[in-house]
C-alpha cells in the first residue's frame, strides 16, 4: 500500500463529540503513519496527539456536549502528515491556549504541552466566525537532519 500512495492524499473524518469514537480515530492514525513508514514512536507522538487535542475540544470547545461535531482533515504529503482538526465551538485567543506549569503537580491540564513537544509544528486558527481551526504536522524526517 504504501508504494500505491499519491504525494498527496486526503482524508476527511467527522465524529460526534464523543469521546467513545476517538478509539476510531486512534486506529486510523496509526494504520496512517504506520503506511507512511513512520516509527513506532512518532506513531505513538502522532495518535496521542489527536487524541489530547480531540479530547479538548469536547472538553473545553465544546463543555462536554457529546452531540456536537469535530472534523478531521488527514494529508498525507511525501515527507510529512498534516491534521487539520476543526471545531465549532466557544472561541478562544491562541494566547490562552496553553499546558499549566509543568511543576504544579496535579492530573490534567497537560495536554497543549504533549502536543506541541510530540508535533514538529503547530498552530492555532481562530479566525473563522465560530470555533477553532488546529494544525499540526508531523515530518518524516525533521528539517535539517538525514
Amino acid at each position: 500500500m504504501a508504494g500505491t500512495r499519491a504525494a498527496s492524499d486526503s482524508i476527511t473524518v467527522i465524529i460526534p463529540s464523543n469521546p467513545r469514537y476517538l478509539r476510531a480515530v486512534r486506529s486510523l492514525l496509526d494504520e496512517i503513519a504506520y503506511e507512511m513508514r513512520f516509527p513506532a514512536k512518532a506513531r505513538s507522538e502522532i495518535v496521542h496527539a489527536v487524541d489530547e487535542a480531540c479530547t479538548n475540544v469536547i472538553k473545553h470547545g465544546y463543555g462536554g456536549n457529546l452531540d456536537k461535531k469535530i472534523v478531521l482533515i488527514l494529508r498525507e504529503r511525501a515527507d510529512r502528515l498534516e491534521i487539520t482538526i476543526k471545531d465549532f465551538g466557544k472561541k478562544v485567543h491562541p494566547a490562552r491556549i496553553r499546558s499549566r506549569d509543568l511543576h504544579d503537580v496535579k492530573p490534567g491540564g497537560l495536554g497543549v504541552y504533549f502536543i506541541r513537544q510530540s508535533m514538529d509544528l503547530v498552530w492555532y486558527d481562530t479566525s473563522p466566525r465560530v470555533g477553532t481551526v488546529l494544525t499540526m504536522v508531523k515530518y518524516l524526517k525533521k528539517p535539517g537532519r538525514r
